[in-house]
């Protein structure tokens, strides 16, 4: 049952499918434009949050930051692409 749990990082995992799951249900609902909108600001965020891990916090615990924000960055880019391609398919 441990390797199932991949040695810490099943809640990275789930974070960035959570915020995957969470743009394509928002893609389902809003315009093109506000989704793009809404993953453009998630992704500042992200980046300053990236930022802050770096130049603040630092060591280990600046890097663990720094992977949960990168991971939902990438969750919410997967999510808004599959999110568009949904869109253009209906």
């Amino acid at each position: 049952m441990d390797a199932l749990m991949l040695d810490g990082w099943t809640p990275l995992l789930l974070l960035g499918l959570f915020f995957a799951f969470m743009m394509f249900y928002i893609a389902r609902k809003v315009s093109k434009n506000v989704l793009l909108l809404t993953s453009a600001i998630m992704s500042l965020l992200c980046i300053g949050l990236i930022l802050f891990s770096i130049f603040v916090v630092g060591g280990w615990e600046g890097m663990g930051l720094g992977f949960f924000a990168f991971t939902i960055f990438i969750g919410v880019w997967i999510g808004t692409i599959f999110g568009i391609i949904y869109q253009n398919t209906k």
